[in-house]
């Protein structure tokens, strides 16, 4: 995709004005929608132990991610694949 920019063209910010504007308008955003929605941002592992039930076997047919650890023999661990379990 070729970037087009208008031989006119003539910013209003610049680019690190333009970043800090794009943060801004996404936290905004995720604050106001998750107020009016009534969400909670929270912080999610990256893998659970299989053994917890916590990751979401959304259709059967996928299989998550899975490994052992040498600190915990004897049980599988598998990396969060959906948080659908979490709401």
């Amino acid at each position: 995709m070729d970037l087009i920019i208008p031989k006119d063209y003539d910013p209003k910010l610049s680019i690190r004005e333009t970043q800090e504007a794009i943060r801004y308008i996404r936290e905004t955003f995720q604050d106001e929608f998750g107020k009016e929605m009534g969400l909670n941002r929270v912080s999610a592992p990256m893998y659970v132990e299989k053994s917890s039930g916590i990751n979401d076997n959304l259709n059967g047919y996928e299989k998550p991610v899975s490994f052992t650890m040498k600190d915990m023999p004897g049980e599988t661990i598998e990396v969060v694949h959906s948080l659908a379990k979490w709401k």
